[in-house]
């Protein structure tokens, strides 16, 4: 399959600083699957977009959605942890390639295995994928199955927190209702999963450790916020009922 060469050059200034730092880090250590995955990320979420937008001399640009992908790989560089060189190679690769199955279909046209027989990544990379692959809108016994599947692979379950300390930083963007079902999940799931790293992948744990902290609190910050908004919304919709009450006085007593 031939995978479309181009992709927005005028864009990529808002991501080129992350991208080359993960080519460079790959390159030094020739962490050969990580630089497979990288152009076929940015290939893959060509025209992709995540919510809100960034301000550059006075102009507004929207965000590709590359740039998480991106920031999921180099957050978990960042936390040195202490893997061998295969390992850490087939978690960066995955880690650029975690949205893929779920948000760019049209380059798997006989399905998942295609990261396998098309693009020649290994089993390993497949697995992790397809572990942090999630269909929106999962009910809560689909949400069970699918965070004790990413419990079973150490690597997934890094992904996976890694994934979320980016996310939590864009709940400012959510609407509240999306915001407040966000929090819940992430107390509800993503605890209990770097609990459960901690304790089944002690050599990961500092990694861990730092992941949790830092959706703990962004999370914390943002339900802040919520119960904030959601006082202000008592206090006017109670001023709304009062007037309400206050014109239907009026009305009745003009009547009289």
């Amino acid at each position: 399959m031939k995978i479309v060469e181009s992709y927005n050059t005028d864009e990529s200034f808002l991501y080129d600083k992350t991208y080359l730092f993960i080519k460079g880090y790959a390159t030094a250590l020739n962490l050969n699957y990580t630089l497979k995955a990288l152009p076929l990320a940015r290939k893959f979420h060509n025209g992709q977009y995540r919510k809100g937008e960034v301000i550059i001399d006075g102009k507004s640009y929207k965000l590709p959605y590359v740039l998480h992908v991106l920031k999921v790989c180099s957050t978990i560089i960042s936390l040195h942890l202490p893997l061998e060189e295969r390992d850490l190679d087939i978690l960066l690769a995955s880690a650029l390639l975690h949205d893929s199955l779920e948000d760019c279909k049209e380059y798997f046209p006989t399905g998942d295995t295609d990261l396998m027989t098309i693009y020649g990544f290994p089993k390993e990379v497949y697995q992790i994928v397809t572990s942090v692959s999630k269909r929106s809108g999962a009910t809560e016994p689909e949400l069970d199955e699918y965070f004790n599947k990413i419990k079973k692979n150490r690597l997934a379950l890094v992904i996976k927190l890694a994934d979320r300390s980016h996310n939590v930083e864009d709940l400012y963007v959510m609407k509240p209702e999306k915001i407040i079902k966000y929090i819940h999940e992430t107390k509800d799931y993503l605890y209990p999963l770097a609990t459960y790293g901690k304790a089944n992948y002690p050599e990961l744990s500092n990694g861990l450790t730092i992941l949790k902290n830092k959706i703990r609190s962004l999370t914390e910050q943002a339900e802040c916020f919520y119960n904030m908004y959601n006082e202000v919304i008592k206090e006017k919709d109670a001023e709304i009922e009062k007037l309400k009450k206050e014109i239907s006085a009026l009305k009745k007593k003009a009547k009289e």
